[in-house]
Order: C-alpha cells, then sequence, then structure tokens
C-alpha cells in the first residue's frame, strides 16, 4: 500500500496559505488491512478511515460512475487495483487534482500546478458534470480564492451552467447547500460566491420566484463584519426576495432565520424614520417585539450588522436612535418601589422605560 496527501492541502501548500485540514488517498489496500493496522472505518458511502492517532481521514483510492441522480448517486470502485491518476481524475478541479508523496514529490497528471500558476480553476475531467454539488464548491473556492486572484475557466462555467439547466441541483441536501453558502460567507470575498451561482445559473434552481441580491452591498458590509451569521443577514434583508424563501431554499438555520427577520424589523424602522415622527412606546414596542432586552447579547450583535447598513446604504440624517445605549439602560431599570405588586411592577417599569426613550431622543435630536 501507499500513501499520498491529496487535496486541498496540496493546494493551499503550493499557494503558500495555511493548511486548515490535511486529506490522504491510499492505493493498494483494502478496508481489512486498514482495520488491521488500526485504522477506524466511518465511511458508509465509500471506504474512508480515521488514522489511529492523529485521527485525520484515509479514504482508499476509488473510481465513480453515475448510477443516480444527486451528489450521492454512484457506484463506487475501491478495489486494490484502483490506481492513483484515475482517483485524482474523479476530482473537481485540477489544483484540488495533485498527490504529494511522503518524502515531497508532487504527482501532477492534471497540470494543477499549472494551472495554480495561473490562477485558473478548471474542471478534471468529463466526471465533474456528475456531481451537481460541484456548482456550489467552485462557486464557493473562487469566493475564497479571489484575493489570490483566482477565477473560473471559461469551460467548466459551461459545464456548471449545463449542469445548472438539469434538475440535478434540486437534489441536493439543504445542509449541504448551507454547507458550502457558510464556507463562502466565511471567506473575504462573499459576494463572488452568490456572482458565480448567478452567473452559473445555479441561483434559478435552487430558489424559486423573483429574487434580487445587491451584492455591492454585501462586499461594503463584508468589509466591517467577520461573522458569516451577520453576513448572511445582510445580504438577504437587503435582497428583493422573500425572507422565508431564499432561507429554505440555503437551509439556512433557523437560529439565522430570526436575526435576519430582526434586521429586516429594525431596517424598516429606521426608514420609516424619514417619514413620520417616531413616538417613544413605538420604540419600545419594538424592542420588546425583538426580544432587545432579554436577549440582550443577540440584539447588539444584529445592531452592528445595522450600523455597518446604515453606513453603506441607507446613510439615515435626522433622527438617531441609540438603540445599542438606549437598550441597556432600558434592561437596568428596576421598580421604583418594593410595595408594588404584579401588573403595578410591570406598569412602573414600562413608564420609566418610556421616559429614558424620550430624553435619549431628545439628546439625540
Amino acid at each position: 500500500m501507499k500513501i499520498y496527501l491529496v487535496g486541498g492541502a496540496v493546494r493551499d501548500t503550493l499557494l503558500g496559505i495555511p493548511v486548515k485540514e490535511r486529506d490522504w488517498v491510499v492505493v493498494g489496500s483494502s478496508p481489512e488491512e486498514m482495520i488491521n493496522l488500526g485504522y477506524k472505518q466511518v465511511g458508509s458511502d465509500f471506504p474512508v478511515f480515521l488514522h489511529p492517532d492523529t485521527k485525520e481521514e484515509y479514504a482508499l483510492a476509488r473510481t465513480e460512475r453515475k448510477s443516480g441522480k444527486g451528489h450521492k448517486g454512484f457506484a463506487i470502485d475501491s478495489n486494490q487495483s484502483v490506481s492513483l491518476e484515475d482517483d485524482l481524475k474523479r476530482r473537481d478541479l485540477t489544483i484540488n487534482a495533485i498527490a504529494r508523496t511522503d518524502n515531497g514529490d508532487l504527482i501532477d497528471p492534471y497540470k494543477g500546478k499549472e494551472d495554480i500558476a495561473n490562477r485558473v480553476l478548471r474542471k478534471v475531467s468529463h466526471a465533474f458534470e456528475e456531481d451537481p454539488l460541484r456548482v456550489l464548491r467552485v462557486a464557493r473556492l473562487a469566493s475564497q480564492l479571489k484575493y489570490l486572484g483566482f477565477s473560473i475557466e471559461e469551460e467548466t462555467l459551461k459545464t456548471m451552467k449545463s449542469i445548472s439547466q438539469s434538475e440535478e441541483l434540486k437534489t441536493l441536501p439543504k445542509e449541504r447547500i448551507w454547507q458550502e453558502t457558510y464556507k463562502a460567507l466565511e471567506g473575504r470575498n462573499p459576494e463572488v460566491y452568490f456572482k458565480e451561482l448567478i452567473e452559473s445559473e445555479a441561483i434559478y434552481k435552487l430558489v424559486e420566484g423573483n429574487f434580487y441580491f445587491n451584492l455591492k452591498v454585501l462586499e461594503k458590509i463584508s468589509s466591517e463584519i467577520l461573522e458569516p451569521e451577520q453576513r448572511w443577514a445582510a445580504l438577504i434583508t437587503n435582497s428583493d426576495c422573500d425572507l422565508d424563501d431564499i432561507n429554505r431554499a440555503f437551509g439556512v438555520p433557523k437560529k439565522i432565520q430570526v436575526l435576519c427577520y430582526i434586521l429586516g424589523k429594525l431596517i424598516q424602522f429606521n426608514l420609516n424614520l424619514k417619514n413620520a415622527e417616531i413616538k417613544n412606546h413605538e420604540i419600545l414596542d419594538l424592542i420588546e417585539e425583538l426580544d432587545g432586552l432579554r436577549r440582550n447579547k443577540r440584539f447588539i450583535k444584529i445592531l452592528k450588522i445595522l450600523d455597518a447598513y446604515n453606513n453603506s446604504v441607507l446613510q439615515l440624517k435626522g433622527t438617531f436612535i441609540p438603540w445599542e445605549a438606549l437598550s441597556k439602560q432600558l434592561l437596568s431599570i428596576k421598580p421604583s418601589s418594593s410595595t408594588l405588586k404584579d401588573k403595578e411592577i410591570a406598569e412602573d417599569i414600562r413608564l420609566q422605560r418610556l421616559k429614558i426613550i424620550h430624553q435619549e431622543l431628545k439628546r439625540n435630536g
């Protein structure tokens, strides 16, 4: 048996960027031999094993043949005769189809080093089009490597469009869609991910109905906000689409959907400041509706997105509401008398909070 380092770890080493995880391919072995050597099998669709010490993944070299729909519709062959070149050929991009031996030699049958030098994202073979998840993966890599000058090669983009025009994207599990999206949102240029989903026409299969993403806004806000959850909320709250539909299409977890809802409410409230005089009780009612006091840390997190949004998009003038300082003051209020009971306590606290809001609005003009 022979063992090679493959995939992203080799690519990132050649690019001179930090390696996040290492994957290995094993040639000329079998599940029985791996288990006898102390590896723990974890793969059900194909033989993947955990190293007994490092816990890194070691996969038997394999080939794949399309046998059904979706990214799991493959017949797997991982017998001992499968070569390293066969295994590398089934991979998505040439820059991910480079292997390294234990003495540091590179095996690069599909010219991945050349594409790294030319900053090109190019499919390895026709096998690319058999896995719909690769449309999202390539879009995600395009966003992550944009700062290094990478772009998608024309023929690869055409293949991505061909996949998008089929029904294959609709077979993807929502959690896999969100997984790729989240990774893109972690990077330096998350707007590129959505740009490539539009360019490849994948977005039209993922999302039903009309929509519009303001990617310029996402780019601006991402320069201030680094958290993926907050970037997502900023993007779709500023989009021309139904929040529930877009969150459902991308498999967004419930807690992040709540961030989107709260941000949307705050943005709309700020927009209304231009056109009407906001009353004290309306501010308090909104903070309570959004659970801004009981869940104050979450509220403040969303206010950071709102600030970035206001700076880059709304550029509001006139009435200014110091939401964060205000919420902290309201949270600190205690009953004014120990003799108050039940509803009297709630009413007393509400009156004190309304008075604070009045004072703050007066102070801030």
